[in-house]
């Protein structure tokens, strides 16, 4: 059998995958001689390496999906490995102007961190190369937060729980809106942590200043059980005197209460609000640092429930009043 030992120029290229959309890839070109396979190695040894300096370009215009009714530029993974099934793995590397012979590895890259189902050998074309791809993707439920500047994590926590908790606090129905607020708090946790001991308050210690308004995530989580389980500030720890009493006030501005009495520690409501926003801006931009956090964030996403995403039993319903 003959092997070439020819120098020649290889490609490490990467598919980038955001929510199961892919918009871009990336190329790096070697020049090296060797075997095949001494060059396929250099590749495979070289892939987190050559994914930090990567030259990105975008799909060609052929390449059309159209999500929530938008036309956009990009395939599904689905829609592509399919493609690679069919020996058309370098179709969406057209704009990077490789020989279509061209000695390659692809990694896909999702939510920005390698992923590796396996290894498999491109295979030639079973069938003639399609002159362009259009795909209508199915509706899932993070479509409507990615665009091309990406995923909007802030506006996806708005959605499915801070915007009701700004709807109650605004009519001020702010014992409704801060029960809302702590279960804004438990979800999040959950969804950073899962169903782990101290989670609610590991959350509020990683991502909010909560002590500036003079007060503690176990005091908070104190509140929070006695609030939610029985609509009063005692839970049994404030009773046994193991923690201090949380009372919150809503009042303009410039207007402060005393922040401590015999009776436990005040705290304003909308001091709260802010600082758990402040939070959530934090915990999101740890998405874009911690690539890996991605994939579990979604499966557990995956099972909330919410009122955006609710289903009604009859699409025709109009009078939705008590």
């Amino acid at each position: 059998m003959y092997i070439s030992c020819m120098h020649e120029t290889v490609y490490n290229l990467f598919v980038y995958t955001t929510l199961d959309l892919i918009t871009e890839v990336g190329l790096v070109s070697h020049d090296i001689s060797g075997s095949d396979e001494e060059k396929i190695n250099f590749l495979q040894a070289r892939v987190d390496h050559d994914l930090q300096n990567a030259t990105k370009f975008e799909l060609p215009d052929s390449f059309q999906i159209r999500i929530n009714g938008e036309i956009r530029q990009g395939i599904d993974y689905a829609s592509y490995r399919d493609l690679c099934n069919q020996g058309y793995q370098l179709s969406i590397f057209q704009r990077t102007g490789i020989p279509c012979d061209a000695l390659v590895v692809i990694t896909p890259v999702r939510n920005g961190a390698i992923y590796v189902e396996g290894i498999q050998n491109i295979t030639a074309p079973t069938s003639p190369e399609p002159s362009s791809v259009y795909i209508e993707k199915q509706k899932e439920w993070y479509l409507d937060y990615i665009d091309n500047e990406g995923f909007h994590f802030d506006k996806l926590i708005n959605d499915d729980f801070i915007q009701a908790v700004k709807i109650l606090y605004n009519a001020r129905h702010n014992v409704s809106s801060m029960k809302l607020l702590m279960i804004a708090l438990d979800t999040m946790a959950y969804l950073e942590y899962g169903d782990s001991t101290r989670n609610f308050q590991t959350w509020l210690d990683t991502y909010t200043d909560i002590d500036k308004l003079n007060i503690t995530s176990d005091e908070l989580k104190e509140f929070r059980n006695s609030l939610l389980h029985m609509t009063n500030l005692d839970s049994r720890k404030v009773q046994l005197k193991k923690v201090k009493r949380l009372m919150f006030y809503d009042a303009p501005a410039h207007i402060k209460y005393v922040q401590e009495t015999d009776e436990g520690k005040y705290f304003k409501f909308k001091d709260l609000i802010d600082c758990i926003a402040q939070g959530i801006s934090k915990w999101a931009r740890t998405y874009n640092i911690e690539k890996e956090k991605f994939e579990t964030f979604l499966n557990r996403y995956d099972r909330i429930i919410s009122d955006k995403r609710m289903t009604y039993s009859n699409a025709e319903i109009t009078d939705h009043h008590f």
